[in-house]
Parts: structure tokens; C-alpha cells; sequence
């Protein structure tokens, strides 16, 4: 629940409904772009890359792309260090 208060607070996923008691009511699209929060959040994202990309309908793979190069990086810079 505070998860979701989150990110209603910072407009990533706000509630299709909001009840006279401040319910909030999410609809069967806002789980999915719930799930595609989680995923990309998995995958390292910070919730600020991922309201971008969401407000801009970014696409998705191309993010995943450039995860992946500085991944790899990281990966160099880490085995360099060793």
C-alpha cells in the first residue's frame, strides 16, 4: 500500500478512481502498468528513468540496450579493479 501511495505522490501510477473517503481504485490497466513498473525496476531502473519513459511511451528495448552496455561496463571496470 505504501508502494502505491509512492507512486501516486510522484505521478508514476496514479488511480483510475479516487473514492470521496480518498480511496483509491486501480483499474485492470493500471495493474498492467503496475507490473511493467516492477519489471523495469527489477532490471535496475530508478523510478524517475522509468516515468520518463513511460510518459514519453519510450521504447522499452532500447533502454534495455543501453542497461545492458553499462552493465558490461561495470563488469569491466570491476574485473579491471581486481
Amino acid at each position: 500500500v505504501r508502494t502505491l501511495h509512492h507512486y501516486d505522490k510522484i505521478g508514476l501510477l496514479t488511480p483510475s478512481i479516487r473514492l470521496e473517503n480518498n480511496y483509491r481504485v486501480y483499474s485492470e490497466a493500471d495493474l498492467l502498468k503496475l507490473q511493467q513498473i516492477l519489471a523495469l525496476k527489477f532490471f535496475g531502473f530508478e523510478l524517475k528513468h522509468i516515468k520518463t519513459m513511460m510518459r514519453e511511451e519510450i521504447n522499452i528495448f532500447d533502454h534495455f540496450q543501453a542497461q545492458q552496455q553499462f552493465l558490461e561496463q561495470q563488469i569491466k571496470s570491476l574485473k579491471a579493479a581486481s
